[in-house]
């Protein structure tokens, strides 16, 4: 996937690096389960700084953002002229707190093992299918993979200052 132009800057992409996103996208949730695998109710009710998301909240928005982000892919893939909907992700968090995080996590890492299998299969031509997202711009499917890899990359730094206290 590395040789696919991505259009616009993407957001995390000073975490994601020179890196392979489908790689990250693969390996970052084992990281992150392996991490918060045999955490208390304490510990889950942390956060990494005052008035931030608890961790609980935080794996809760990892589910909500793979919900949201891989049916834009899946749309992008099948709609024609497909215009992503923006969603306020605190807002998606607020409405489902509290929620079991063993509960988030295992929706996260389902759902991400059932996308990787739709992202692995893209051709050069489909990651780079362009769609207008109405306040990032341009972007294309690639772009959309680099983003979600990032994504993971911020929230698992997060989650590892929450268990270093």
């Amino acid at each position: 996937m590395t040789d696919v132009h991505l259009t616009g800057p993407v957001p995390y992409s000073d975490l994601v690096g020179t890196a392979d996103p489908l790689a990250l996208l693969g390996s970052t949730p084992e990281q992150i389960a392996h991490l918060v695998e045999r955490w208390q109710p304490t510990v889950w009710s942390r956060s990494y700084s005052e008035g931030k998301w608890s961790a609980a909240q935080l794996v809760l928005h990892l589910a909500h953002d793979e919900i949201g982000w891989s049916n834009r892919v899946r749309l992008a893939l099948s709609v024609p002229s497909y215009v992503p909907v923006p969603y306020d992700g605190a807002e998606w968090v607020r409405l489902e707190t509290p929620t079991d995080p063993d509960l988030a996590l295992n929706a996260f890492l389902s759902l991400r093992r059932l996308n990787l299998i739709l992202y692995k299969r893209l051709t050069p031509l489909q990651l780079a299918q362009p769609l207008h997202h109405p306040v990032v711009g341009e972007i294309t499917i690639a772009w959309i993979l680099a983003r979600i890899a990032g994504h993971d990359l911020h929230h698992l730094t997060q989650l590892q200052a929450i268990a270093a206290h």
